[in-house]
């Protein structure tokens, strides 16, 4: 029902799911209106008593949703003061700007001045090991979808300078990373306080914090993502490119060298330090991923051997990317390599092995009542993260094959994340009408705003129950996916972290562009692009095609293209190809444009040009 008016606009019936969900325990029925398209703002009323949260139809709703992702990212910055222009209310002052001593476990004395970074999660550390798939997250989403990602307009200090947002803020973090390596090129493990620090601001967080040992997996986890760093940011600043290179390739040679992992057993908290520990008992992954991308950003035959000879030890594609196993984003950024000097016959395998574990993503899915990829099991801290790491593989899968079945599930990881899910609530905070609003997060807390800082996801349902308050509030015998709780101390079920927001950043952020079909130039020239469609098949001879080029410059031809092209971006029908100035187009999609032609049902997409602007949106064919 529209939200003003009140008139019905689509009316269906539920469909029985479930009796007993398996990881909820709930009866569930679902109501499918995915074919109703008029934007506005509805409601869903099942009987005169039980009506849903108010929403909104646009193929512009994710676009809070990936902004204020990223933006939590600005929030997490340390060593730089947050201003109004750019914060709002949630400005602070410059914090931890002494950041950092040795701590005696380096058998090192003194003081190294490593200054900035992000701070990991709900608390204050920098850790290395976390941030590199955080950050490496972030650069494989503008890597292999720049024009997505290209966004120059967050509101950072750096908005504005040409270069995309993704990158500045990559690059915030990215400067830490360099103050964090050793003359030898190995990388220090952490820069953390010995116990975590009370709810205060980070400003006010004083006491002496401390750099700790070098690891293997740490310099692992540096040296790919400057390598990747460096070819993405090499067009805008070939300088300190090149400067991120050499830092990783110094960092090669030192992990080259090193016989196994360092320290021996991996690193572990030494007696009297109790934060994040990110310890690892295996660095083959890390050596195996930083080999894969300085293969990607050089080229260099030495790094191609490595990869090729390690690539299958601990197998292909097997599992969901996480801090701890970066195996899966080295086979990623082998599969996806533009080299011309790849192993065709691995990148086959690494393929169906992607292929293979998505499939199981779909059964898993499909086998849930709220669509989550995740079973009872794997409602482990931080759950969340695996359900948006799940939605990366699903798309990229969708990107190599253009089988929909991975697009559409992709979508419901995220509509998970956003309200679909028992909770009936957004995990995201300042997303949806009801979201988190006591996560743990020190800055959000200790702020005196009783909203938190937006855009920042919570580590979801935990069913092992690892804090206190989950424990006091649920037993093992609630189903797994309900063991969550809105509360500041439940670490383990509502805390955030960098490396959960990387993801969110990546799905809504592909999903927001995939879908959206209207456009700013830098010249503020705004053309908008509408489609009308018939319902419920849009694709067929009298499917009017209408799009309005709106500018605010006059009496300006601009050049025009309209086509349908296929999954592949293969044109299909070129239906406009001349220069026109602002106005209101139509063109209906009569039978002359099928001579010779035999389309088959599926996803096609119209894909409007407008000199360098292009525009697209999906549409179904149905014979």
């Amino acid at each position: 029902m529209e939200e003003n008016s009140g008139n019905v606009f689509f009316s269906g019936e539920l469909t029985l799911i479930s009796t007993n969900d398996q990881a909820t325990g709930m009866l569930i029925k679902k109501g499918d209106f995915s074919n109703f398209t008029r934007e506005g703002n509805y409601y869903i009323k099942l009987n005169s008593n039980d009506t849903s949260y108010h929403f909104r139809i646009s193929s512009n709703a994710l676009e809070d949703v990936f902004k204020k992702s990223l933006k939590a990212f600005y929030f997490q910055r340390c060593g730089s003061q947050l201003f109004y222009t750019h914060a709002g209310v949630y400005q602070r002052n410059a914090c931890h700007t002494a950041d950092g001593f040795y701590h005696s476990s380096t058998g090192q004395s003194g003081y190294k001045l490593s200054r900035g970074g992000w701070h990991d999660a709900g608390d204050y550390g920098k850790y290395v090991v976390n941030a590199g798939i955080s950050a490496a997250t972030l650069l494989m989403a503008y890597e292999l979808f720049p024009d997505y990602f290209n966004s120059d307009s967050l509101n950072i200090p750096e908005s504005g300078n040409g270069i995309p947002d993704i990158l500045d803020e990559v690059k915030y973090e990215i400067n830490w990373f360099l103050s964090m390596q050793s003359d030898d090129g190995s990388v220090y493990h952490k820069l953390t306080k010995e116990q975590f620090e009370s709810f205060v601001m980070p400003s006010q967080d004083s006491g002496m914090r401390f750099i700790y040992q070098k690891s293997s997996t740490a310099t692992g986890n540096f040296i790919a993502v400057l390598a990747r760093f460096y070819r993405l940011y090499k067009n805008f600043d070939s300088s300190f490119a090149n400067q991120c290179l050499n830092a990783a390739l110094n960092a090669w040679n030192w992990l080259s060298n090193q016989q196994g992992i360092v320290p021996a057993g991996g690193f572990h908290n030494p007696p009297g330090t109790q934060t994040g520990e990110y310890g690892d008992y295996s660095d083959s992954d890390e050596r195996l991923w930083a080999a894969a991308e300085l293969f990607e950003s050089t080229g260099d035959q030495s790094f191609k051997d490595y990869f090729e000879f390690n690539y299958n030890l601990g197998g292909l594609i097997n599992s969901t990317m996480n801090w701890q196993n970066v195996r899966t984003l080295a086979h990623l950024t082998y599969l996806f390599s533009k080299q011309s000097s790849i192993d065709q016959n691995i990148k086959s395998q690494l393929l169906n092995s992607l292929i293979s574990y998505s499939n199981a993503l779909v059964s898993k899915r499909n086998s849930n009542g709220f669509g989550v990829s995740i079973n009872p099991g794997e409602y482990y801290w931080g759950s969340n993260s695996q359900v948006l790491n799940n939605g990366i593989l699903l798309i990229l899968t969708y990107n190599k094959t253009n089988d929909n079945k991975y697009l559409s599930s992709a979508i419901e990881q995220l509509n998970y994340i956003l309200g679909c899910n028992a909770h009936n609530f957004s995990f995201v905070t300042g997303i949806g009408k009801k979201y988190p609003m006591k996560p743990h997060h020190r800055p959000s807390e200790a702020d005196g705003i009783p909203e938190p800082i937006p855009g920042f996801v919570v580590g979801g349902p935990n069913q092992f129950l690892d804090d206190p308050i989950l424990q006091q509030y649920f037993n093992q015998n609630t189903p797994p996916a309900l063991c969550y709780i809105d509360h500041l101390q439940s670490w383990a079920s509502n805390e955030v972290a960098i490396n959960w927001n990387a993801p969110l950043v990546f799905l809504s952020g592909f999903l927001k562009n995939f879908f959206q079909t209207d456009v700013e130039n830098d010249n503020n020239e705004i053309y908008d692009f509408e489609l009308e469609q018939n319902f419920p098949n849009p694709f067929n001879e009298q499917t009017k095609i209408r799009f309005t080029l709106k500018s605010k410059t006059h009496n300006q031809l601009y050049k025009v293209k309209l086509r349908i092209v296929n999954l592949f971006g293969q044109e299909i029908f070129s239906l406009i190809d001349d220069f026109r100035p602002a106005g209101t187009y139509e063109v209906t999609f009569t039978s002359s444009y099928y001579s010779n032609k035999i389309l088959s049902s599926g996803i096609y997409f119209y894909q409007l040009t407008v000199n360098e602007n292009t525009f697209t949106k999906k549409m179904v064919y149905l014979k």
